[in-house]
């Protein structure tokens, strides 16, 4: 099949209206508009875990639950504006009714629809366009773990791996061109670079699509993973947005950066809004030069002013969210031109910025000590152990580089962080002096690729490994462990967790299989809650006042997520009992 064709199949998946009827419902809540109803399998058996979503027209907003164990659903919207109804489970034909309140049966304050939908079996290329990213990471044969490691650390640290516009190059040449161009840190095994394009183009090219074994959709959510509703909202240039981290504002505006546009990027979530403010000195929106600031992470002081990383330029920026000016300023003295690459922000009790840079190691400043005369800030630097350097677990490292990665202050002040290649977690205590030797401590995790960790109000620090597909505790008082593997295994690949302020559940990035994950440190179980866009890859978490969690749709490239857009999504539980 070429590649013309197959868009086109895949395109029209989408399309595919089945079997439904629509009668007035008879609750009239004044607040909402309602639709309701049971979506059922072609037999009449009723379905759950349907993804039953709502969008705008133009596809840039979305409001989804999940169909209950009985196969019914109920989606309340403010406006009729979300008009446009889709029904989606891995494993049917997707369902699409158009226009779903443009009729006069009730007022335009008090709209309501109940559905009864049928939905047929998918088959073909309807059924092969819903492999999800952890199936066709897991296609991949490998003569080692350690080999498979190695892969997962450097070829799935921007997006998922078999997707459809992954598998977009038709032949060896262009595969070799590209995964050269991924390899751009030198991460991968000499021996697995030798053979590599041989072994993608023999999964996931033309040819090996033909030849895959049929397809089998899993079973559908169940339980607890089916408490979610999931609003996403599109931002950023189609084709072209990198919407990496997000912020919750203290004004309730979502602040995002785009690293494609060198620019944040907001939404209001009660209007729709978005503004984009491009950084000084970088590229100018919707333009074709060459981004050289590359925003990163974000993060909101005190006075709901937000702090970015740079890490295109070796630079850090302050965003003043009243005024909307920036302050652009060099996060260190740079030991090399472009300087270092700052990486993850998080803020301290005593007002303290903490970050680490990716190439250096992890800095620190005081927001107070801004000097308008030399346009620095007084910055801190804090030497790092080297490999032999750890406590317990051996001193081997990855690959090529340590990589100061995710970062994250605890409730006693201390500061740590991860070494995603180096693996390593570690800790640095402000209070002691520079030469003490409990001054930065690290330990070898027994999760592979440590990411962007999160301590817990008790205390304790959780890790997810990236490559291993898995997330862990350590205690600092004991210096213990604990592992919990995640539902979906190695190929689920973790990019960032973080703890609920209320709950104290763990919510997980799913970020190689189209989800997001809560896991409850009480029960030791998870719930996994699928997002509705087909290649949903996610780097960071963030909770806003009402419990609600944030996150954004960042794969880059962006070209390969079902709508070519770059989002932030807002998923909502229960509050528990």
């Amino acid at each position: 099949m070429s590649r013309p064709l197959v868009l086109c199949a895949f395109v029209l998946s989408v399309l595919v209206v089945g079997s439904l009827t629509a009668s007035a419902g008879n609750t009239v809540d004044r607040r909402t508009h309602r639709v309701s109803g049971v979506v059922r399998a072609s037999d009449g058996t009723p379905l759950p875990g349907v993804t039953v979503s709502l969008f705008l027209p133009d596809g840039s907003h979305s409001l989804s639950v999940s169909s209950q164990s009985d196969g019914s659903f109920v989606l309340d919207s403010p406006s009729t504006d979300l008009s446009t109804l889709r029904a989606r489970l891995i494993g049917y034909e997707d369902l699409t009714v158009e226009d779903l309140f443009d009729d006069d049966s009730e007022t335009a304050s008090n709209r309501r629809k109940t559905l009864d939908i049928a939905m047929k079996r998918a088959s073909g290329w309807d059924l092969e366009a819903q492999r999800t990213g952890d199936h066709l990471l897991d296609m991949l044969e490998w003569d080692s773990e350690r080999d498979a490691l190695n892969f997962r650390m450097m070829c799935t640290y921007c997006h998922q791996v078999g997707t459809i516009g992954f598998r977009s190059p038709e032949e060896p040449v262009d595969w070799e061109v590209m995964l050269t161009r991924m390899d751009g840190f030198a991460g991968l095994y000499e021996h697995t670079q030798e053979v590599l394009v041989d072994k993608i183009y023999r999964t996931y090219g033309r040819e090996a699509e033909e030849e895959w074994a049929p397809f089998v959709a899993p079973p559908p959510p169940s339980g607890a993973d089916l408490e979610a509703t999931v609003a996403e909202w599109t931002l950023g240039l189609e084709s072209e947005a990198k919407i990496h981290d997000l912020e919750v504002g203290a004004d309730g505006v979502i602040y995002t950066v785009d690293m494609s546009s060198d620019a944040i990027l907001t939404l209001d979530p009660a209007t729709g809004d978005r503004e984009v403010y491009t950084i000084p000195g970088g590229k100018p929106f919707g333009s074709d030069i060459e981004r050289t600031k590359g925003p990163h992470s974000i993060e909101m002081d005190t006075d709901g002013n937000m702090w970015l990383t740079l890490a295109l330029s070796g630079e850090m920026a302050f965003f003043d969210t009243k005024n909307k000016t920036y302050r652009v300023f060099p996060g260190h003295e740079a030991p090399r031109p472009r300087g270092g690459y700052p990486h993850t922000l998080r803020f301290a009790q005593n007002g303290d910025l903490w970050w680490t840079d990716a190439a250096l190691g992890v800095f620190s400043l005081d927001p107070a000590s801004w000097n308008a005369d030399t346009g620095r800030y007084d910055v801190t630097f804090y030497e790092l152990p080297d490999k032999d350097q750890v406590r317990g677990g051996g001193s081997r490292g990855e690959s090529r580089g340590v990589t100061p990665y995710g970062i994250d202050v605890a409730p006693n002040g201390h500061v740590w962080y991860s070494k995603l290649n180096g693996q390593r977690v570690g800790r640095v205590a402000p209070e002691l002096p520079h030469d003490h030797p409990e001054k930065v401590v690290e330990w070898k995790p027994p999760v592979h690729g440590p990411r962007r960790l999160h301590v817990a109000p008790d205390g304790l620090v959780w890790v997810p490994g990236f490559a291993s597909g898995d997330i862990a505790s350590f205690e600092p008082g004991t210096e213990e462990w604990a592992v919990y593997p995640l539902p979906k295994g190695t190929a689920a690949l973790p990019y960032a967790l973080n703890i609920h302020p209320e709950t104290g559940d763990i919510w997980i990035c799913g970020t190689g299989t189209d989800s997001m994950l809560r896991f409850d440190p009480k029960t030791k179980t998870f719930a996994e809650y699928r997002m509705p866009t087909r290649v949903t890859y996610t780097r960071e978490i963030e909770f806003d006042s009402e419990g609600n969690v944030w996150t954004t749709n960042s794969n880059i490239p962006v070209r390969h997520v079902e709508n070519q857009m770059g989002s932030v999504i807002r998923i909502s539980v229960p509050s528990p009992d």
